[in-house]
């Protein structure tokens, strides 16, 4: 991990290529696995990333993103509903800001900024090398079939380099763990295992690759064009059973364009950054049968996508100022503006084979089109004394708007049977206009009493704007469930305060010459007032108070009490050259009394319908707040031996879950996660110069476990055992 991780006076967090590396991964949320503040909250059936930092997830709260392009793709699910999808084997380095969001990236975000920087040039060649390339080759058992990557570079003249990354993963639906098989109980208490929760469906194919170009134009100015895309094939299920089956084409498209001039002056460093992103989803939903052989439900094929559009400029300014003492301070100004733009598009056909159906719109619905503009500006000053003293403070300007068309219909259950869906797309007409904005400061303090002990704390707030889906959600639920969805035209946006404070520990020479202890602990308390989630909602026509479980919505509502999320970080490491040793600790917490206004539309209500406010608006009545765990502990250790040619070490996972919030008594929702330990096997020989061999083997103790606490059902891969081959040209 860079010695600028432990020199920083915040939470931030390095996952190298060589961390992602030595030990091979099934998906690309393994490799977020050690990193303290961090969950990820999907399982293996579905290959996209939905990254929680420090209890926050979704919905742009964390801006997740490749080399600077905002992914913003969302689509409904049981589960976690934003995704992010990028081979692991085109990535350089992932960077995980946790404190400072007073910079481009923090615009519509509340939690933090995880920058995925995909390979470059300077990645694949060494220092002295005009060309050359690396070429990665894996294969494994537990159906882990294939994954294998290519890279070359070239440094065609010193004006121009280029490069380039293909890769290809081929694996199968893999066995979970026998050990310990218990996984979850369910809202109504109905426990659930390796059986009852099969990892069916979690096959994968996928194709990725990346063309790469970087121009120096001056010697002080320089501009870098980019490319990324991919294409993963995998289907999903949404049920515990494994019944209910989509077949997914997911392919995203990245473009970055980024410019840097850096004159001989400490007035400018000025970057910016333009950037198209595209993510899109071809599903089919094969038909669904009932007992008799009979079609229940046709078969329909989806289209859902978003386009995201941005940039952003941002400069930093250094100024000497007089002399103090033995010390020279120093004051740098920081300031920029970014914006982006999503586009989201949805389309449903539905082939007629004689069952009930699920209508277009109501697809279309749960994951509505529209439009949002964010905007936001920051400005930051910096002000140190010798290396001994830094306080900064800063303030940043956000701003939204979002638009588009909706409606609201109700799900009215038919109690000769079946359940009579809305009989149209327009039922009450439904205009989105939302424009909020806020100004919100920031402050930062950071002091070294003696060398190599650096104290900080720091203050921010901010200002997250809701979704497209959040605010248009509509239509009802699909399969038959007599369950309308109510857009909420009066939608707030999320407003947050964070406190932090921490310690850096950077020694050298502790025990033997040339060996180094880094550490770094933080304490933070996140308190999100306006918090969005989704809540069941009377519908306007209820006729009598004892039908409210039956005459129900759902919609996205504000929490009218503050939410508390508060844990404590701590990440350590011990390298002796022929031996290391290190471990991360993270524990979090999420204190919500879940009430709410049930009334989110602008209409008339009847008197059933006022009459059952008592019956809603509490934590029992919401749906989709997903915590990370109570508890997790990481340990990795290992040796360097025959003059470090041969690594072998071992990593140790302990995991304690919270329970999941809302949810109260369904039998289709996970109401708390079984605890579960992992211990991993990994090494590597160094051939030559130019080969190495690596041998790894995951969850050696074959555990039956979930990760992810996103909504989840599959258990987790059972022991994997994978060998790679490395070559350089």
């Amino acid at each position: 991990v860079p010695d600028e991780v432990y020199e920083t006076p915040g939470s931030i967090a390095v996952i190298t290529q060589e961390s992602m590396r030595k030990s091979p991964v099934r998906e690309a949320r393994d490799i977020f696995n050690h990193v303290a503040g961090v969950d990820i909250s999907n399982d293996a059936r579905d290959p996209g990333l939905t990254v929680n930092v420090r209890g926050q997830q979704e919905m742009g709260r964390v801006n997740v993103n490749i080399d600077g392009a905002r992914q913003n793709y969302n689509q409904a699910s049981h589960g976690a509903s934003s995704r992010v999808y990028l081979d692991p084997a085109l990535l350089a380095e992932v960077e995980i800001e946790k404190s400072n969001l007073n910079q481009n990236g923090g615009a519509g975000s509340s939690a933090g900024i995880v920058t995925m920087r995909t390979l470059n040039t300077n990645d694949i060649l060494d220092d002295d090398e005009d060309w050359g390339g690396k070429v990665n080759i894996s294969h494994g058992t537990n159906n882990y079939d294939f994954a294998g990557d290519a890279s070359a570079g070239a440094r065609i003249s010193p004006k121009l380099d280029v490069s380039a990354t293909i890769s290809r993963k081929v694996i199968g639906n893999y066995r979970a763990g026998a050990h310990n098989p218990g996984l979850f109980v369910t809202g109504n208490g109905t426990y659930h295992d390796r059986d009852s929760s099969r990892s069916d469906y979690t096959f994968l194919r996928q194709t990725s690759g990346l063309v790469k170009a970087n121009i120096y134009l001056t010697e002080d100015q320089e501009l870098n064009l980019g490319y990324v895309g991919s294409k993963s094939n995998y289907a999903k299920t949404n049920d515990i059973a494994n019944e209910k089956t989509d077949f997914n084409e997911t392919k995203t498209d990245t473009l970055t364009a980024k410019h840097n001039w850096n004159p001989e002056t400490d007035l400018v460093n000025l970057d910016t950054n333009l950037f198209w992103t595209r993510t899109e989803n071809s599903q089919y939903r094969p038909a669904r049968y009932n007992a008799a052989g009979s079609v229940e439900h046709d078969p329909y094929t989806n289209l859902f996508a978003v386009d995201t559009t941005g940039g952003d400029i941002a400069n930093h300014s250094e100024f000497d100022l007089t002399r103090f003492g033995d010390g020279l301070s120093e004051f740098g100004l920081g300031y920029g503006t970014e914006f982006f733009h999503d586009k989201a598009t949805t389309r449903s056909e539905v082939e007629d084979l004689g069952g009930s159906g699920d209508l277009p719109y109501q697809v279309e619905g749960n994951t509505p089109a529209g439009q949002r503009d964010v905007y936001g500006g920051y400005l930051t000053g910096t002000y140190g004394w010798n290396d001994v003293f830094e306080l900064s403070a800063g303030v940043r300007y956000d701003r939204f708007a979002l638009d588009g068309d909706s409606y609201w219909c109700e799900a009215v259950p038919n109690f000769f049977g079946s359940a009579n869906q809305c009989a149209t797309d327009n039922d009450a007409s439904l205009d989105i206009d939302l424009v909020q904005d806020k100004v919100s400061p920031s402050f930062g303090f950071g002091i070294t009493p003696v060398n190599g002990i650096q104290l900080f704390a720091n203050y921010r707030e901010n200002f997250r704007a809701p979704t497209v889906m959040e605010t248009m959600l509509k239509g009802s639920h699909l399969g038959g469930v007599p369950l309308s969805f109510f857009s909420n035209a009066n939608l707030k946006a999320e407003e947050s305060r964070t406190q932090e404070i921490g310690a850096n520990f950077k020694f050298d020479n502790v025990l033997q010459q040339g060996d180094g202890f880094r550490a770094k602990v933080a304490y933070y308390r996140t308190t999100v007032d306006n918090y969005i989630t989704m809540g069941y909602v009377p519908t306007p026509s209820l006729l009598l108070a004892s039908l409210t479980g039956t005459y129900q919505a759902a919609g996205m509502v504000n929490l009218s009490d503050p939410v508390y999320i508060h844990g404590t970080e701590l990440e350590m490491a011990y390298d002796g050259g022929e031996y290391f040793l290190g471990g991360t600790l993270t524990t979090s917490d999420m204190d919500l009394k879940g009430t709410y206004d049930p009334y989110i539309l602008d209409t008339t209500y009847s008197a059933a319908a006022l009459s059952v406010a008592d019956q809603y608006g509490s934590a029992s009545s919401l749906n989709g707040v997903y915590a990370p765990p109570k508890r997790k502990y990481t340990l990795d250790g290992g040796f360097r031996l025959f003059d470090q040619d041969l690594v072998m070490g071992m990593r140790a996972t302990f995991v304690y879950p919270q329970d999941n919030i809302g949810h109260a008594t369904l039998s289709t929702s996970v109401g708390e996660y079984f605890k579960y330990r992992v211990f991993d096997f990994y090494s590597s020989y160094e051939v030559n110069e130019n080969v190495s061999l690596r041998f790894a083997v995951n969850n050696m103790l074959d555990e039956a476990y979930v990760q992810g606490s996103g909504g989840t059902y599959a258990a987790a891969p059972g022991r994997t055992a994978i060998v790679t081959l490395s070559g350089n040209f």
